[in-house]
């Protein structure tokens, strides 16, 4: 475990312009942050262990890296109680916040011309930026939403390229970077981060048949698949690899080569294991298809989410290979991968849901999200208008709907002042079930032109997220991810 440091935070990370009175306290100070530490250990120094714990817990992550400097008692606390870790996790989700994730352009990437000004610029910096959701009253039944924005700009070398970013899991985010093979976890809250874990599968897997004259290299038919999740009963994070394997064997008398075909699975447990190990991703007895059949092909977007210690993926996405064919012929179910048993299930999206009238171009879910506890379908049925369908997968419930059990799905209707597309995609906030937030991604992905909405699911109201610091960015950065985010001190 290491933690990124050197870098300049705003006064207001985290916080943006909220009433909070920890903040108050903090911007209120002028730095002056000992003479802080010094009044609050004070006043709370004198007070059982479980009053000080129920206290911290109710700090905002940002805060609470400061007074781990109050006494060793406290550092304890922040770093390694139990119970302070996981009270203040529930507590985060009553402070939702986004999460930007943008990386600083590479040189030699297409359209170079355009950012070829900011490239060598020493405030164009990759970050990882977090906004605050503050719901302020107009006085009247409708709440205007709002959104702060702090920018926070990586300054140290050490800091990392990247190719891929799975959706943060309680609070924690994995970077994946696919020209190594390697993965790297990330703390946006405390700033952890672990060292690049990287595979040796391929390397173990050519080894193997060195002796084997007759059999060529064998090279990954596709890029690996990665998946981020999080085991509730042993709490610890897990991050899972799928490989499609191919290898290539001379028939010497024929001079052809045969070709065979085979998968792999990998599994990291984050905090615990310094290595990649092999797994068997056993399927429940009720599936009848094997994952193979079913998993996202090369260079998939396919989108993860994760809740109560399954991650589900849809098999099903808009994408295009070199031959300009998709894989429509695949079985459209939910994978579910369960993180602690390491097994999977196949949920059947039901025919009268694939059968609903709609645009042969939006055939397809355009989003997949988790919201109340539940994951969702989001589809596009015309311009303006989704409708989404939810699952209810919980306890009792799972093998039910691994046999095709239609009645634990629900349906919704949404009216959206925009024009919806493929560029539109949906996500839920932690702790609530009332709101879903709508990403409308701009052109090439760019931060400055992506727009979201607040949508109320009783009141059936959607408005525009006003967002105070997006001007930070320039015209030229391009979002890897936005998404809601909850606050954690969990390890790395």
């Amino acid at each position: 475990m290491e933690v990124l440091t050197s870098y300049d935070v705003s006064p207001h990370f985290y916080y943006g312009t909220s009433r909070n009175r920890t903040t108050e306290v903090l911007n209120s100070s002028n730095t002056n942050f000992h003479g802080v530490y010094t009044s609050i250990q004070t006043q709370v120094s004198g007070l059982p262990n479980e009053i000080v714990i129920d206290i911290l817990s109710r700090v905002p992550a940002k805060a609470l890296m400061q007074f781990k400097s109050v006494c060793k008692h406290w550092l304890f606390l922040i770093k390694q109680d139990p119970k302070l870790i996981d009270l203040h996790f529930i507590h985060s989700k009553s402070r939702p916040n986004f999460l930007y994730i943008v990386p600083a352009p590479e040189k030699g990437i297409l359209h170079t011309s355009l950012i070829a000004s900011f490239v060598d610029s020493k405030t164009f910096q990759q970050s990882i930026s977090c906004a605050e959701i503050v719901e302020a009253s107009t006085g009247g039944e409708d709440e205007e939403v709002e959104a702060f924005v702090s920018k926070v700009r990586i300054t140290e070398d050490k800091w990392f390229p990247y190719s891929e970013v799975l959706e943060p899991v309680n609070g924690l985010v994995c970077f994946v970077d696919q020209k190594t093979h390697a993965i790297r976890v990330y703390n946006a809250s405390t700033r952890e981060a672990t060292p690049w874990v990287i595979s040796t599968l391929l390397a173990e897997e050519n080894h193997k048949l060195m002796a084997d004259k007759s059999t060529m290299k064998i090279k990954s038919h596709s890029t690996p698949i990665y998946r981020f999740g999080f085991d509730p009963e042993k709490k610890e994070h897990k991050v899972f690899c799928f490989w499609r394997l191919l290898t290539r064997r001379e028939q010497h008398r024929h001079h052809s080569l045969e070709r065979s075909e085979y998968e792999s699975w990998e599994a990291l447990t984050v905090g615990s294991d310094t290595k990649w190990r092999r797994i068997n991703a056993v399927p429940n007895e009720n599936n009848q298809i094997n994952i193979a059949e079913v998993l996202p092909p090369a260079y998939s977007n396919c989108r993860q989410v994760y809740v109560d210690g399954t991650i589900y993926w849809s098999n099903k996405e808009y994408y295009w290979d070199q031959w300009g064919t998709t894989n429509r012929d695949d079985p459209d179910v939910i994978v579910a991968f369960d993180v602690g048993t390491e097994k999977y299930r196949l949920i059947p999206i039901p025919i009268f849901i694939l059968e609903e009238p709609r645009d042969e171009e939006y055939r397809l879910p355009i989003d997949i999200l988790v919201l109340g506890g539940h994951v969702a379908l989001l589809y596009r049925m015309e311009p303006y208008v989704v409708k989404l369908w939810m699952l209810d997968d919980g306890a009792g419930k799972k093998l039910e709907n691994c046999r095709g059990n239609k009645s634990n799905w629900s349906t919704e209707i949404i009216e959206l002042p925009f024009y919806c597309d493929n560029r539109v995609g949906g996500f839920g906030i932690a702790g609530s079930t009332d709101k879903i937030i709508f990403e409308c991604r701009g052109c090439n992905n760019s931060v400055s032109f992506t727009c979201l909405y607040s949508y109320d699911r009783k009141k059936k109201t959607c408005k525009r997220i006003e967002m105070d610091g997006v001007s930070s960015f320039t015209r030229c950065s391009r979002r890897t991810l936005i998404t809601t985010f909850t606050e954690s001190l969990f390890h790395v």
